[in-house]
């Protein structure tokens, strides 16, 4: 914006949703509604409904805009998206040079588009986000308008769940700042569980992943504000922000894993995976009868959030326990997210699947998970009413209650499992069995030192 303003011609300024990447399994109406309420509240800072998201193919729209338009530039950020959103910024570059338009791209939040080595890019990312964010006059804005009717159709969504997440700027910066100045301060001892992160975390991931906020504000917000917790908080969620360009910069580098594992080796592992969609649905709908894997997957579905181990832990029951195909269950759970970043999803999900050859093989316990992190089964009884009479000592393991009590608590919890759908110690064991021993391949070992090559910073670890 700051750039379009500064050539003092008139802009439009808009957005797109484009029906055919829409259509795919990783997009969702909650993601649309966020979309459309940032619009909305950009229009209403503006004072004029001058900011437009249509809902339109890209080549269409700009075809169209021609017949209206003399268009001399297009501004837009770098978009770190699926493989149809790049093969559609290849064609929208060659669209622009056959239309003399000159189209003027940013990376976006230190995430460097093309980038085949990671020497210096910590520095290089540092400096890029520590500057001081620019800060547009948008009252100067010289805005064109068009006729919104079937030529350019405007984006609408459906209200959706009340648990929704709002999209908007001034919610996000609401967001942040009542975490920075007060939320913050239970950060570190709510991060892991599923009940309480939902006021302990941040909550700004969508709107970083939508574009209501960058990281460059988020880091400038947090240097001016007030300290008001322990440095060890303000520091764990600074290195969360690294992390997060860390996993971007990966999938801009090597968008293929949004397909293949990125350790290639591990395509073998998948094929010894059967598709049982019986699995999958119990999944899908929480219905596999461990409580707090159920819990989580039904609370993503009606609020489109969940804490970052929950996520972990319902990714590895679907691949290690259920033993089913990464990439169903990979797309299906981007279309629960209302944050759903491609490049931090498919890269935590091929990790917490056991799939990279480089990093720890963590499969997570869900009961322990549930013992640890929900001891008391508030979280479980709130998502799974079926549970509400289990007393708390059978919260965790319903199954275990011994069969005279559990005729003395005449429990009624309809068509709910009240055990596992497969065998827990014996489907971690084979996880555990198969993963550690591809693991051990020259072919993982090779594949291994590729992405450390191609991924990993000098000085650092982390893949």
């Amino acid at each position: 914006m700051k750039r379009a303003l500064h050539h003092n011609e008139k802009l439009l300024i808009f957005g797109l949703i484009e029906p055919e990447l829409w259509a795919l399994p990783q997009y969702s109406d909650r993601q649309k509604k966020f979309l459309v309420d940032s619009v909305a509240e950009m229009n209403a800072q503006l004072q004029n409904d001058v900011v437009y998201l249509i809902e339109q193919e890209a080549l269409a729209f700009f075809t169209q805009l021609l017949e209206h338009f003399d268009i001399q530039a297009v501004y837009s950020d770098r978009e770190t998206g699926i493989k149809h959103t790049f093969d559609r910024d290849i064609l929208m570059a060659e669209f622009f040079r056959s239309q003399d338009i000159s189209w003027h791209e940013w990376d976006a939040n230190g995430v460097r588009r093309g980038l085949r080595k990671r020497t210096n890019w910590i520095k290089r990312w540092s400096e890029d986000v520590l500057q001081t964010p620019l800060t547009p006059n948008i009252q100067a804005i010289n805005a064109h308008t068009i006729t919104l009717d079937e030529s350019f159709p405007f984006a609408t969504a459906h209200s959706g769940s009340e648990y929704w997440q709002r999209g908007g700027e001034l919610r996000a910066h609401r967001v942040l700042h009542s975490f920075l100045s007060e939320r913050i301060k239970s950060y570190a001892r709510s991060i892991s569980k599923p009940r309480e992160s939902r006021k302990g975390c941040s909550r700004i991931s969508p709107h970083l992943a939508w574009g209501n906020l960058s990281v460059r504000q988020v880091l400038h917000t947090m240097k001016e504000a007030p300290e008001v917790t322990s440095k060890r908080n303000v520091r764990a969620f600074a290195d969360r922000l690294r992390w997060q360009a860390h996993f971007i910069q990966k999938f801009e580098s090597e968008w293929e894993y949004e397909f293949v594992p990125i350790n290639r080796s591990y395509t073998a592992i998948d094929a010894l995976k059967p598709m049982d969609w019986t699995l999958f649905e119990a999944w899908k709908n929480g219905e596999t009868g461990v409580p707090l894997v159920d819990a989580c997957m039904r609370c993503l579905a009606q609020t489109g959030y969940l804490n970052f181990r929950m996520r972990a832990m319902v990714v590895s029951f679907y691949s290690q326990y259920l033993w089913l195909p990464w990439k169903p269950g990979a797309d299906f759970l981007a279309g629960l997210f209302t944050d759903f970043e491609p490049g931090i999803h498919y890269t935590q999900f091929q990790m917490q699947s056991g799939y990279t050859g480089v990093n720890t093989i963590r499969i997570y316990n869900p009961i322990k998970q549930s013992q640890d992190h929900d001891p008391e089964g508030i979280f479980i009884k709130e998502w799974i009413p079926e549970l509400a009479n289990i007393p708390k000592e059978y919260i965790h393991e319903p199954w275990k209650i011994p069969p005279m009590e559990r005729i003395l608590l005449d429990l009624d919890t309809g068509s709910y499992p009240l055990a596992p759908i497969v065998p827990l110690n014996e489907n971690r064991k084979r996880a555990s069995d198969v993963l550690y021993a591809q693991k051990k391949t020259k072919q993982s070992k090779a594949e291994g030192q590729r992405i450390l090559d191609l991924h990993v910073n000098p000085g650092t670890r982390r893949v």
